[in-house]
């Protein structure tokens, strides 16, 4: 197995080294890792650049803005056979890519995600993150499973659903898994812990809370696409204050 790692960045300077300083102490190295510049306006590219002699780093530049766009603009330069997508404020544990070959090569699953710690001081934060997490196992059970954060899919399966869907404008990581599943691919959550930043949840946590429940509700009732803007989003690092 050949596994490529797709970091999205917008303005993550200060984050995604986290994430880089991680993926150098895997116990299974990533055999490709590719830090895609979505119209970074700090030098978050630059300091990915300083790892290219500790990983095999490659970079990219998305030319649309969003997420989707980004991953897929980083999916077209991946020559791996199996694709992760990480967000750029996550933490792995050593043993994730070691952990996560084994996984898939016992249940032979081809497209989902795995389950997250919050990093941070309060309660009430880390205790949505396994909220969050009981959620995406209970949806596993249903025609419509989720994922979010860090998702992984086979390059067949990621070719065969057309990738992410860019005319969405939240949630597109939900698509991609659901699409998936509608074409009858094996999906399923893996059992691995990462951690995640807290930074959108440092300052009005209940309204972040609010938000994403709204965002789920409309997409039930809107035909499971997010289209239009339905709440302020911003991709990456304008989320400024993280917990150590």
């Amino acid at each position: 197995m050949k596994i490529s790692i797709i970091i999205p960045c917008k303005d993550e300077a200060g984050v995604v080294e986290k994430l880089l300083d991680s993926l150098v102490r895997q116990t299974r190295p990533a055999d490709e890792v590719i830090v895609v510049d979505s119209n970074c306006t700090d030098d978050t590219i630059a300091r990915a650049k300083t790892y290219a002699k500790k990983l095999p780093l490659k970079t990219a530049a998305a030319t649309q803005a969003g997420p989707a766009h980004a991953r897929n603009r980083g999916a077209n330069k991946a020559t791996g056979d199996m694709l992760i997508f990480a967000d750029a404020d996550l933490i792995l544990p050593e043993y994730f890519l070691q952990k996560f070959e084994e996984q898939i090569n016992k249940k032979h699953l081809q497209v989902g995600s795995f389950l997250q710690r919050m990093q941070s001081n309060k309660f009430g934060i880390r205790a949505g993150a396994y909220l969050m997490n009981a959620y995406a196992r209970l949806m596993q059970h249903t025609p419509w499973p989720i994922g979010f954060g860090c998702l992984y899919v086979t390059r067949k399966v990621f070719d065969a659903v057309n990738g992410f869907d860019t005319s969405l404008y939240i949630m597109e990581d939900y698509d991609l898994i659901l699409k998936a599943k509608r074409a009858k691919y094996k999906t399923g959550i893996i059992k691995i812990t990462y951690r995640t930043l807290d930074r959108r949840y440092q300052n009005n946590s209940l309204r972040q809370v609010f938000k994403g429940i709204y965002g789920e509700l409309y997409r039930y009732t809107h035909g499971l696409r997010v289209t239009k803007p339905i709440y302020k989003y911003e991709m990456g690092g304008k989320q400024k204050k993280t917990t150590k």
